[in-house]
């Protein structure tokens, strides 16, 4: 059995934890923080195969969707609300596009103005689509367990930053650090952009009676409670600091919210997390790939980690299994 190690206990790196376990791996995982302690453990998430301007279905969207659905299930039903998502419709290039959305794709609903309302009272009247394949996923507390799933297979967490020289010992690693790649060389050769995101938390006004996230230009998340929601989100390139910076979230967020949410007072808002996340400057396809004798990589992701973890961790192992065959 081969020794592989991970650098990251986020999305990625127990995605492909998960899948190399089936294949026979014996897996450590390494990360100073630990279980989703960088950028997927505060994600909203909202996992779906709709984003951008005109919802076009993403690149592997369907694939990345059910492959993520098996790791929830597998998991259990606390982690996730199977409830749908609402984006509304914000501008008349939106409307139609998404009319058009909701004639090509089986698992999505036009709705008219009226109807939007009606299910998220505190909404400005605007139509939109309900994405009933859509799912919000409590991050934290699937990432940990996804772990304990890890775990009971007989992975090992070492809560410690590494370097590539440090584990010499094994036969494998691969490189699934988020952020954290700009600390290794081999990251710093991958063309990779890298920004800022920040998301608030608040206490959800009593008058917000729905059960599903919505989007509009940002977000209402649900939470894990049901008093408490996430409104999101920042894509902060020029930032100055990579912390939490509670009143440039706030005033960026509340502007996106009240162009589908007027009352933005109601939300009290009680903190901010923020991390950074990693997208390919190339395309927008994230990279799982090999990048040197026994060194691979999962990165890229962007906000859409929840939707590819699976379904790219799946093929990474499966690329590593093929070398330990040969």
């Amino acid at each position: 059995m081969k020794k592989i190690a991970i650098i990251g206990a986020g999305f990625s790196g127990l995605g492909v934890c998960y899948h190399l376990q089936q294949m026979g791996g014996d897996i450590t995982v390494f990360d100073g923080k630990g279980v989703g302690g960088g950028a997927s453990g505060i994600a909203s998430g909202l996992l779906h195969s709709y984003p951008g301007e005109t919802a076009r279905l993403s690149w592997k969207g369907e694939e990345g969707l059910a492959a993520t659905r098996e790791l929830l299930r597998l998991v259990g039903p606390d982690v996730y609300k199977e409830t749908g998502i609402l984006r509304f419709a914000l501008t008349e290039k939106q409307e139609k596009a998404f009319k058009e959305r909701a004639e090509e794709r089986e698992d999505i609903d036009w709705w008219g103005a009226e109807k939007c309302h009606a299910f998220a009272p505190g909404s400005h009247y605007l139509p939109g689509i309900f994405i009933r394949s859509g799912v919000t996923v409590h991050s934290s507390l699937y990432l940990k367990g996804l772990w304990k799933v890890c775990e009971e297979q007989g992975a090992c967490l070492i809560k410690q930053n590494v370097s590539l020289s440090d584990l010499r010992e094994f036969d494998q690693v691969v490189l699934a650090a988020g952020g954290g790649v700009r600390a290794f060389e081999a990251g710093k050769a991958l063309d990779l952009r890298f920004n800022k995101g920040q998301i608030l938390v608040c206490q959800k006004p009593k008058y917000w009676k729905e059960k599903s996230s919505v989007i509009g230009k940002g977000y209402l998340a649900l939470s894990e409670r049901e008093d408490r929601c996430y409104l999101g989100s920042t894509y902060e390139r020029g930032y100055m600091t990579e912390q939490p910076c509670l009143g440039t979230a706030t005033d960026l967020i509340l502007k996106q919210i009240g162009k589908f949410i007027p009352a933005t007072g109601a939300f009290k808002v009680e903190g901010c997390h923020a991390d950074i996340r990693v997208s390919n400057r190339k395309s927008y396809h994230p990279i799982a790939q090999k990048l040197g004798e026994n060194l691979f990589v999962l990165t890229a992701m962007g906000s859409r980690g929840l939707l590819y973890h699976s379904y790219l961790g799946k093929v990474l192992a499966e690329t590593m299994m093929e070398e330990v065959l040969v």
